[in-house]
C-alpha cells in the first residue's frame, strides 16, 4: 500500500495536470475567438467588395442588379432625389457630419438605415432640424451606425459602409436620406448591389467609380464597428438613439424618435 505521503504527491500531480489542461483549453478557446473575429471582419470586407463591384459590371454602372422601375416609380424617385438634394443644397458636409463645423451644438443619431422608425424620424423631426437649426449654423448633425432592424450583419456592414463611402466625397447625408426615403419593407431583403448603386447614382456630383472603390476600404467597416461599440458602451439597444452635446455639456440621451419640439428643448438646454 502506498504511503500517505506518496498518495498526497500523486493527488497533487493529478491536480496540477488538470489545472494545466484547463489552462490549455482556455487558451485554445481564446485563440479561436480571436480568429473568429478576424474571419468575420474579412468576410464582411469581401462582401462589400463583391456586392458593390458587381453593380458596375455592366455598361451602365450600377444597373446590373437593379430591378426595372415603372414610369411612375421613376417619377417618384426623381421627386425624392430633388427633395433630398434640395434640402441639403449649400450645407457643408464632412464624412458623416452635416452642418457647419463651428456649430455650437452637435446632435448625433445612432441609426440603422433599414429601421422604419429611423425613417419616420428622418422624414419628420430630423428634416425640420436640418431645415432650421442646421441651416442656421446652430447645430451640426452626426450619423453613426447601430444594427437593430437589419437582420443580416453582413448586409448591415455593406449598406452602412456604402453611406460612409459617399461621405468620402462629402455626400454621406445625401445617401442616408435617400436610403430612408426609398426604404423597402423590413425583412424583405431588398438591399442588394443594385439598390445601393441606384442610391449613389441619384446624388448629383458623386463620382460613382470613386464611390465603388471607396466601398472596398476596410476602414469603413472598422468605423461601423466602432460606432456600434460606442452605442453599446452608452447602453443603446434601439434606433434611433440621439445624443446632444453643447457648450453647457451633454443633454440626457434620447432613445426612440423624438419630436422636433423635444429636440429643440434639449438643444436649448445645452446651448
Amino acid at each position: 500500500m502506498a504511503s500517505r505521503t506518496k498518495q498526497k504527491e500523486e493527488a497533487r500531480a493529478r491536480r496540477l495536470a488538470e489545472e494545466q489542461a484547463e489552462a490549455d483549453r482556455t487558451q485554445r478557446q481564446r485563440r479561436m475567438f480571436m480568429l473568429g473575429g478576424v474571419l468575420l471582419l474579412a468576410v464582411a470586407v469581401v462582401a462589400v467588395a463583391i456586392a458593390i463591384s458587381s453593380s458596375g459590371s455592366s455598361s451602365t454602372a450600377g444597373s446590373a442588379a437593379a430591378t426595372p422601375k415603372t414610369p411612375q416609380q421613376h417619377q417618384q424617385q426623381t421627386q425624392i432625389s430633388r427633395q433630398v438634394n434640395g434640402l441639403l443644397a449649400g450645407l457643408p458636409q464632412s464624412g458623416n457630419a452635416l452642418g457647419s463645423p463651428r456649430a455650437p451644438v452637435t446632435v448625433t443619431e445612432f441609426g440603422d438605415l433599414e429601421c422604419p422608425v429611423c425613417r419616420d424620424f428622418a422624414l419628420t423631426s430630423e428634416n425640420q432640424l436640418i431645415s432650421n437649426e442646421v441651416k442656421a449654423g446652430k447645430v451640426k448633425l452626426l450619423y453613426k451606425s447601430l444594427q437593430t432592424a437589419t437582420q443580416d450583419p453582413a448586409t448591415f456592414g455593406v449598406q452602412q459602409a456604402a453611406a460612409l463611402a459617399a461621405g468620402k466625397q462629402n455626400k454621406s447625408w445625401n445617401f442616408i436620406l435617400l436610403f430612408y426615403h426609398e426604404q423597402g419593407a423590413e425583412g424583405t431583403g431588398y438591399v442588394n448591389a443594385g439598390y445601393l448603386a441606384g442610391l449613389a447614382q441619384q446624388i448629383p456630383g458623386l463620382k460613382f467609380t470613386q464611390w465603388q472603390t471607396d466601398t472596398r476600404n476596410p476602414t469603413l467597416l472598422a468605423q461601423v464597428q466602432a460606432d456600434e461599440n460606442s452605442a453599446q458602451a452608452q447602453g443603446f439597444t434601439a434606433t434611433p438613439s440621439i445624443t446632444i452635446q453643447g457648450p453647457k455639456g451633454p443633454a440626457p440621451p434620447i432613445v426612440g424618435p423624438p419630436s422636433y419640439s423635444d429636440l429643440q428643448a434639449r438643444i436649448k438646454q445645452v446651448s
